[in-house]
């Protein structure tokens, strides 16, 4: 009778310090739907989707999932529900991984010495899509904990010689690693120093077609077919390219890939062109006297990338619901140039044209950028006006 009372009372205190772990992230309280647990935010002046997911180590987009009225914008006085997920209910064994910002799930599976597959397994995933906040199970990374045992004093000197010599091996070890690593830097080393006498043979061509004055133009587009598992960065990384270049190549309106697609990666050996070039000319009124002018076409590879990054507030172009391209107005970058905005709440990024001027009068004073309505969609945005980093 007495260890039954003993065990109800175990089970009382532990149900109560659970409960106080949750209602101490918030003063609201917290709501059990099914088998999930929820904690209830109130939301205050000034807060934020990114600031409450990161308070709470979730994601922006599990929180918008689990409360409908989201949709509508965040609002002050607001009650949300926060997704919790209790240490206890980890597997024996397993790791909770907060994705940081820029990291991938090959990144993680390659942090953790773990396949990509198996982190889509653990967390029941069905894409490479992850948010900044998003909690990850990783499994068989957490060592359990080994008895510490007093041994006998006449054991003493035994075990002292036994971790002397694990110890000496494991240096050794370090040792035999740190040469092996030496070994390969020096051979990439050499690769470089040394490279094949063809290559240098065929750049020495192409500097010579160009001192002659032959039309040198690119060869033809090398094209990937992306396998499972990869990444933007892990294919351009393969190829030595940029990322933001295979994104303009291939009209990428984000990083996300599919198995299977193809993308334009590089181009082969330049040469000298076939096509025959014809030139076209137009009149036109120069001081009041009409002239011929050759129409010319600068390369969208001849004008400066200026690297310019500015952050601020964005909103959408009103009247640009039909329109499926995404666009922007700028204040000062050039119409047509390629603009890279990254959401600051939810790390999303998209690559949009700038087709026009905004003007630096009335409210537009606060604003970085505007964006048409599919621009604002792919960036997900809770809010009508939110924080942007723009880079051009």
């Amino acid at each position: 009778m007495k260890r039954n009372i003993l065990v109800a009372f175990l089970i009382t205190l532990s149900l109560h310090a659970n409960a106080s772990d949750l209602t101490r992230l918030d003063s609201i309280g917290i709501e059990k739907v099914g088998d999930k647990t929820f904690i209830i935010h109130q939301v205050e002046e000034r807060e934020t989707m990114f600031g409450i997911s990161k308070r709470y180590s979730t994601s922006v987009s599990e929180i918008i999932t689990n409360n409908d009225e989201l949709k509508a914008g965040l609002k002050m006085g607001q009650r949300i529900r926060i997704p919790y997920i209790a240490p206890a209910a980890l597997p024996e064994g397993a790791k909770l991984h907060n994705v940081a910002q820029g990291e991938t799930l090959f990144s993680i599976a390659k942090a953790y010495e773990v396949t990509v597959g198996d982190i889509m397994t653990w967390n029941n995933l069905k894409g490479n899509d992850l948010s900044l906040g998003q909690g990850l199970i990783i499994q068989g990374v957490v060592k359990p904990e080994v008895p510490k045992v007093v041994a006998e004093a006449k054991a003493t000197v035994p075990a002292v010689a036994t971790a002397g010599k694990a110890k000496a091996a494991e240096n050794k070890e370090r040792a035999e690693e740190k040469k092996d690593e030496a070994r390969s830097k020096a051979e990439e080393v050499r690769k470089e120093v040394a490279k094949p006498s063809e290559e240098i043979a065929k750049v020495k061509e192409e500097v010579k077609s160009t001192e002659s004055g032959a039309n040198v133009y690119p060869g033809e587009w090398i094209t990937h077919t992306v396998e499972q598992g990869e990444t933007l960065f892990a294919v351009a990384k393969k190829y030595d390219s940029k990322v933001e270049d295979l994104i303009t190549w291939n009209g990428l309106s984000s990083n996300n890939l599919s198995v299977g697609q193809r993308l334009k990666v590089g181009r082969g050996a330049a040469g000298p062109s076939t096509v025959p070039v014809v030139s076209s000319t137009v009149p036109v009124i120069v001081n009041n006297e009409r002239a011929e002018a050759v129409l010319t076409t600068p390369k969208e590879d001849d004008r400066p990338y200026k690297n310019i990054k500015q952050t601020g507030l964005a909103e959408v172009i009103e009247g640009t619901g039909n329109h499926k391209k995404y666009l922007v107005l700028h204040k000062e970058a050039p119409v047509g140039t390629i603009m890279r905005v990254r959401n600051e709440e939810n790390d999303i990024t998209i690559f949009a044209r700038v087709v026009g001027k905004l003007p630096n009068t009335g409210d537009n004073s606060r604003l970085v950028v505007k964006l048409s309505k599919a621009a604002f969609d792919q960036l997900r945005a809770v809010n009508s006006r939110f924080p942007v980093e723009v880079s051009y």
